[in-house]
C-alpha cells in the first residue's frame, strides 16, 4: 500500500479524534460504526453501516448519517470520519485497489458532500428510482492508521432484532 495522505485529512482526522471516540461492531461482511462525544459520553450517530460484496468486490456504504454536521465547530469532521471509516472497513477485510465504492444517496447529498471528497473519486453513476443517486469509485488503497477504532461489545438489549 502507498503512504500518501492528504494534507486535508493529516489536518481534520486529528481534530475528529480530538473530539469523538469511533468504535464499531462486525458481523460477517458487514460492519456499524458508531460515534461518540468524548466529554459527555453520548452516542451521536446511529446509522453508519458499511458491507462488502466480495462477488463485485465493492465496499458498500449502506447508511452514512454520522450526524457530526448537528454538532459545534463541525465543517469537514463528516469527511474525515468517511475516510477513516473506509480505510478501516478495508483494513478489516484486507482489500486492496482492485476494490471499488459503491453507495446510492440523494442527488443533493450527492453534490454537496460525497462529490466534494478529492481523498475518493466518487462519481454520479446515474438516478434510479425515487430520485435516488447511484455513486461510485474506486478504492484508494493507501496506509492509513486505524487502530484507534475500538471494538464495541453490543449487548442483548441493544440489538435490534432478537430471534
Amino acid at each position: 500500500m502507498a503512504s500518501i495522505e492528504s494534507n486535508f485529512m493529516k489536518k481534520n482526522v486529528p481534530r475528529l479524534l480530538s473530539r469523538y471516540e469511533l468504535s464499531y461492531y462486525k458481523e460477517d461482511d458487514c460492519i456499524e460504526y458508531f460515534i461518540t462525544d468524548k466529554d459527555s459520553k453520548e452516542q451521536i450517530s446511529y446509522a453508519i453501516v458499511i458491507s462488502l460484496n466480495r462477488n463485485s468486490k465493492e465496499i458498500h456504504v449502506s447508511r452514512f448519517c454520522p450526524e457530526l454536521s448537528k454538532q459545534v465547530e463541525s465543517k469537514y469532521l463528516s469527511a474525515a470520519c468517511f475516510y477513516l471509516l473506509i480505510h478501516h472497513f478495508a483494513n478489516t477485510y484486507h482489500l486492496g485497489k482492485d476494490y471499488s465504492i459503491s453507495l446510492e444517496t440523494r442527488p443533493v447529498t450527492y453534490k454537496e458532500f460525497f462529490s466534494l471528497l478529492k481523498d475518493f473519486d466518487l462519481q454520479l453513476n446515474g438516478i434510479k428510482l425515487c430520485e435516488t443517486a447511484e455513486v461510485l469509485g474506486e478504492y484508494p488503497a493507501i496506509d492509513v492508521e486505524t487502530s484507534m477504532i475500538g471494538k464495541k461489545i453490543i449487548s442483548k438489549k441493544e440489538m435490534p432484532f432478537q430471534v
